[in-house]
């Protein structure tokens, strides 16, 4: 089924927040693609203030990168992730039972969860530099710190703050990113 080429801007806080699968904390859904209760692809911002299990997502491919907050651990029975700041990562399958202990300050994840087999994302961190995106079905940018700037042809710049994203879809030029100020980190999702 073909699409329309879209661009739709997001602010995280903004977004409605719904109940984690398991109960034990809150999500913001930012982009789906696929059935409801078996998309292809879903990313969204998980609220970390506590200590609990995560959820578990059989038969998906996962990758958590920490938005804001403190220092942040994720174990299993034999592995452990540590995220330390803004831009700090994780992949896993979404089997796995994991524990998440007490974030130092309320944290928040940027949870991409891919079907095995029939999606794949690449997640790229820019720090200070321009950066031309990709082209892929689906392009979510999120900017975790500072300003960018998107420039597209024949369109004016759109500045990003900080929390501030953009979901691009079958855009054949997306464009180029520039930080407009020092220290600015960028995350960039593409979805295939």
């Amino acid at each position: 089924m073909s699409r329309n080429p879209s661009l739709r801007r997001f602010a995280i806080e903004a977004l409605p927040r719904e109940a984690w699968k398991n109960g034990g904390g809150w999500t913001r859904t930012v982009a789906s693609h696929g059935p409801a209760d078996q998309p292809y692809w879903r990313v969204s911002v998980a609220d970390i203030g506590a200590a609990g299990p995560f959820s578990r997502f059989d038969g998906m491919d996962r990758t958590a990168v920490m938005v804001r907050g403190g220092a942040l651990c994720l174990s299993g029975k034999t592995e452990a992730w540590h995220f330390d700041g803004p831009g700090s990562f994780a992949q896993f399958p979404g089997e796995l039972a994991l524990q998440c202990a007490a974030p130092e300050l309320p944290t928040q994840l940027w949870n991409v969860m891919v079907r095995r087999g029939q999606a794949q994302a690449d997640l790229l961190i820019v720090e200070q530099d321009t950066v031309s995106l990709p082209c892929a079905p689906d392009l979510l940018l999120l900017v975790l710190r500072g300003r960018f700037a998107l420039t597209r042809p024949g369109t004016e710049p759109l500045v990003l703050t900080e929390g501030e994203g953009l979901h691009l879809q079958d855009l054949v030029a997306p464009g180029h990113l520039t930080p407009s100020e020092a220290n600015s980190l960028l995350l960039v999702t593409a979805l295939r």
